[in-house]
C-alpha cells in the first residue's frame, strides 16, 4: 500500500470514530427531550437577537386611523365596513387635518392584530378633549367626560389606559386574531373654535398590560415635571405671603404689607390651582375658569393698591375706573358658557379689562423712576416683565382663538427643559418676588431706623416730663396729699402741679392736653413751664387760668394754617388755704369730688380756644376730715372690652378711695387715655377751731 492510500485509510477510520462518539453523546439527550428533531427552528448563536421574535410585546399605534364625523351606534361593531372612511393621523387633532372648527361627534376606528396566545392587553390613549368613549369588539371598555346633553367640556389632559383583552393561552389555539377598536369622540362647541378635536398628541401604545402601565407612569411623570416650576413657585409664594401677613399683623398701620401679601397669596393659589387642573383635570372647567379669573383680578387690584400706597399716589376718578374694570374682568372670562360671547371674544374682553391697570402701573412706575424715586426704580423692571409677558401671552391666545394661528406662545414655551422645565412667566414671577422682598426689607429697615429715632425722642421727652411733673409729693402740715400718674403711652398729655405757697397753703393745678404721645407731652412741657412762671407773681386761680389761656392762644394763632380748636387744654386751678378755704377756677376740666360728691362749678372754655377769656372763682370751706379728689378724663373714659365706659357715676363712687386704687381700677377696666388722680385730705392744725377759721376768713 502506497503512502497516500495509507493516509486516506487512517483519516476515514478517525472520521468513523468521531461520528460514533457523537451519536453516543446525542442520543441520550434526545431521549430526555432536550432537542426536538421535528422542529425546523434553530437556536440563535449567543449574543444574537431577532427583531421579530426577541422583543417586548408592545407596539406603537401612531399612524393612520379611519375617521368619520357624525354618530352611529353601528360604528362600534367589529363587523362594520369602514373601508370607505378617510384616514387621519392619530397624533394630530382633526381640526389640523381638514376639519377646522368642527364640533359634535366624530369616530375613529382601527384594528390591532394579536397572537392567539397573548397576555392581558392595554391601550394607552393620548389626551382627547373633551369627552370620549372607547369600544373593543363592540363592547364599551372605557370613557371620559360627559356626553350630551351636557355641553360643558371636560379637561382630560392625561393619557388614559383602556383594557382591550384579557389574557389568552392554550395549546389548541393557533394563528392570529384581530381586535377592532372604535373611539367615539364628542367635541364641545364651546371649545371647537380654539381647541382641536380628537387625540391631541402621539405616543399611543398597545401591548402587554404591565409594560403599557409602565409607559403610562412615564407619561404621568413627564406631565408632572412640566409643572414643577409652577408648583415650586406656588409653595415659595405661599411661604413668603404668610410671612408678609405676619409683618402686617406686627405693623397694621402699614397697609402695603397687607396688599403685597394678598398679591402673593392670590398668585400662589392660582399657580396651585393651575397645576391641579392641568395634571388631574380638576376642578370642572366652569369652576376653574371663574376661580382663575378671580384670582388674577385679585392679584391685579392688590398690586394697584400696593403701588398706590408705596408711591403715595392719590386715587382719582381715572384710578377708580381702572380699579372697577379689573374687578369686573372675571365676569367676561365665563360669558362664553351661556353663549353671550364667544370664547375668543370673552377672553379678549377680559384681557382688555385688565390692560388699563397694567398700563397704569408701567406709566406710574416710569414717571416716578424719572423723578428718582428709589421705590419706583426698584419695582419698574420686575413689574414690567410680569405684566408685559402676561399681556402678550393672553393677546396671542385670543388671536389664536379668532383663527390667527400664532405659534409663539411666549409664556408657555419653556426656556429650560432639563432636568426640570422653567417657563418665562415663572422666571419673571421669581424676579418680581425677589425685587419685592428686597423692597420690603429695605422699607422695613428704614422704618425700623425711624422707629429707633422716634423711641429715642420719646425717651428724651419722658425724661423731660419726669423732671417737670412732681416726683416727690410735697407734704404740708395740715394736709395729706397723694397722687398718681399713668400715661397711656411712653409719655402723656396729663399734667399736675402741687406747690406749697404762703404760710402753709397749697396751689393745685390739674389739666389734660388734647391728644396723646409726644405732641401732647411737648405741650405739657410748655404749660408746666408757664404755670411755674406765673405762680412766681400770682396765686389767684382765675388770674392763673387766664394767663395760661392767653399764652396758649397766642401760641396756637401764631402757627400758620393752625386751628385754635385743635390744641385745647382742660385745666383746673385751685388755691387751698391752711384754714381749709378752697378757691377754684375751672377751664373745662372735670370738677373735683368732695367726700364722694362732685362740687358744682360753672362751665367755661378750655385753654387755648379763645383769647381774653375770664374765669369765675368758686369758694368752698373745708372742715377737718374732708377729702378732695381730682381726676383726669382718662379715669372716666376707661373702656371695657364691650365698649362700656367707666363713666361719671362709677368715678364718683370710687372718689373716696386712694389715688392708687382709683388708677388701678380704671386701668383694669380698660385704660385708653392718660390717667391722673390727686387726693388731698384736709386734716387741719392742732389749734384750728371754728372761731379761728372765721377770724382768718375775715382777715382774708
Amino acid at each position: 500500500m502506497c503512502a497516500p492510500q495509507r493516509i486516506r485509510s487512517v483519516f476515514q477510520s478517525m472520521l468513523t470514530c468521531v461520528l460514533f462518539l457523537s451519536c453516543a453523546l446525542i442520543c441520550p439527550v434526545m431521549a430526555q427531550g432536550g432537542i426536538d428533531l421535528n422542529s425546523q427552528e434553530t437556536l440563535p448563536a449567543p449574543g444574537t437577537f431577532s427583531y421579530n421574535r426577541d422583543r417586548q410585546p408592545i407596539v406603537s399605534l401612531d399612524g393612520m386611523w379611519r375617521f368619520h364625523p357624525g354618530d352611529d351606534a353601528a360604528w362600534s361593531e367589529p363587523t362594520f365596513d369602514d373601508s370607505n372612511w378617510p384616514l387621519l393621523r392619530s397624533d394630530e387633532p382633526w381640526s389640523d387635518q381638514g376639519y377646522t372648527g368642527m364640533s359634535g361627534f366624530g369616530w375613529y376606528r382601527f384594528r390591532v392584530t394579536v397572537p392567539a396566545n397573548h397576555p392581558a392587553l392595554l391601550l394607552d390613549l393620548a389626551p382627547i378633549l373633551t369627552s370620549w368613549q372607547a369600544f373593543a369588539d363592540g363592547k364599551l371598555v372605557a370613557s371620559a367626560g360627559h356626553m350630551p346633553p351636557n355641553i360643558f367640556p371636560s379637561a382630560n389632559w392625561n393619557y388614559h389606559l383602556i383594557p382591550l383583552s384579557e389574557q389568552e393561552s392554550g395549546a389548541t389555539q393557533s394563528g392570529e386574531r384581530q381586535i377592532q377598536v372604535a373611539i367615539r369622540v364628542w367635541h364641545s362647541p364651546i371649545w371647537s373654535s380654539f381647541i382641536g378635536g380628537g387625540p391631541a398628541a402621539g405616543g399611543q401604545l398597545m401591548g402587554d398590560s404591565t409594560l403599557v402601565a409602565g409607559e403610562q407612569s412615564h407619561h404621568d411623570d413627564h406631565r408632572r415635571l412640566i409643572f414643577v416650576d409652577r408648583f415650586s413657585y406656588s409653595i415659595v409664594a405661599a411661604i413668603v405671603g404668610i410671612t408678609i401677613i405676619g409683618l402686617y399683623l406686627f405693623r397694621p398701620q402699614e397697609r402695603e404689607y397687607l396688599w403685597f401679601a394678598i398679591v402673593l397669596m392670590a398668585k400662589s393659589i392660582d399657580a396651585a390651582l393651575t397645576v391641579i387642573y392641568q395634571v388631574y383635570g380638576a376642578p370642572p372647567v366652569p369652576i376653574y375658569d371663574i376661580l382663575d379669573g378671580s384670582l388674577v383680578a385679585c392679584a391685579q387690584v392688590a398690586l394697584m393698591l400696593f403701588l398706590t400706597r408705596v408711591l403715595k399716589l392719590r386715587r382719582g376718578f381715572f384710578w377708580n375706573v381702572i380699579f372697577v374694570l379689573a374687578l369686573a374682568s372675571p365676569i367676561f372670562n365665563v360669558l362664553y358658557w351661556p353663549g353671550l360671547l364667544s370664547a375668543a371674544a370673552g377672553g379678549l374682553v377680559q384681557v382688555f379689562c385688565l390692560l388699563p391697570s397694567s398700563v397704569w402701573m408701567l406709566v406710574i412706575l416710569s414717571a416716578c423712576a424719572l423723578r428718582r424715586d428709589p421705590n419706583a426704580r426698584l419695582l419698574l423692571l420686575p413689574v414690567a416683565l410680569v405684566q408685559g409677558l402676561w399681556i402678550a401671552d393672553n393677546v396671542v391666545i385670543a388671536l389664536n382663538q379668532f383663527g390667527l394661528r400664532i405659534e409663539a406662545r411666549i409664556i408657555e414655551t419653556p426656556v429650560v427643559v432639563a432636568p426640570f422645565t422653567m417657563h418665562p412667566s415663572l422666571l419673571a414671577e421669581l424676579l418680581f418676588l425677589l425685587a419685592m422682598l428686597a423692597f420690603l426689607i429695605r422699607r422695613f429697615t428704614i422704618a425700623r431706623r425711624r422707629e429707633e429715632r422716634w423711641e429715642g425722642a420719646l425717651e428724651a421727652a419722658r425724661q423731660v416730663q419726669n423732671l417737670l411733673l412732681p416726683e416727690a409729693i410735697p407734704q404740708v402740715e395740715g394736709f395729706n396729699v397723694d397722687c398718681i400718674y399713668r400715661p397711656a403711652e411712653t409719655v402723656g398729655g396729663d399734667f399736675f402741679q402741687i406747690m406749697p405757697i404762703g404760710e402753709g397753703d397749697l396751689l393745685i393745678v390739674v389739666g389734660d392736653v388734647a391728644g396723646k404721645g409726644l405732641p401732647a407731652a411737648m405741650m405739657v412741657s410748655m404749660i408746666v413751664g408757664a404755670i411755674r412762671s406765673e405762680c412766681a407773681h400770682a396765686n389767684d386761680p382765675a388770674l392763673l387760668a387766664a394767663a395760661l389761656n392767653d399764652r396758649m392762644t397766642a401760641r396756637t394763632l401764631g402757627k400758620p394754617g393752625s386751628d385754635s380748636a385743635s390744641g385745647f387744654t382742660t385745666c383746673l386751678c385751685a388755691h387751698l388755704f391752711a384754714s381749709g378755704r378752697l378757691v377754684m377756677a375751672n377751664a373745662g376740666h372735670i370738677p373735683p369730688y368732695r367726700n364722694g360728691q362732685e362740687l358744682e362749678m360753672p362751665g367755661a372754655l378750655p385753654l387755648g380756644m379763645l383769647g381774653g377769656v375770664t374765669y369765675d372763682l368758686v369758694t368752698v370751706q373745708l372742715v377737718p376730715g374732708d377729702r378732695l379728689t381730682f381726676v383726669s378724663d382718662g379715669v372716666v373714659e376707661a373702656q371695657g372690652k364691650s365698649g362700656e365706659l367707666l363713666g361719671f357715676d362709677r368715678t364718683q363712687e370710687l372718689s373716696t378711695r386712694s389715688a392708687a386704687e382709683i388708677a388701678e381700677i380704671a386701668n383694669r377696666f380698660g385704660q385708653v387715655d392718660d390717667i391722673t388722680v390727686v387726693t388731698i385730705e384736709f386734716v387741719g392744725s392742732a389749734v384750728t377751731t371754728d372761731a379761728d377759721l372765721s377770724s382768718k376768713a375775715l382777715l382774708l
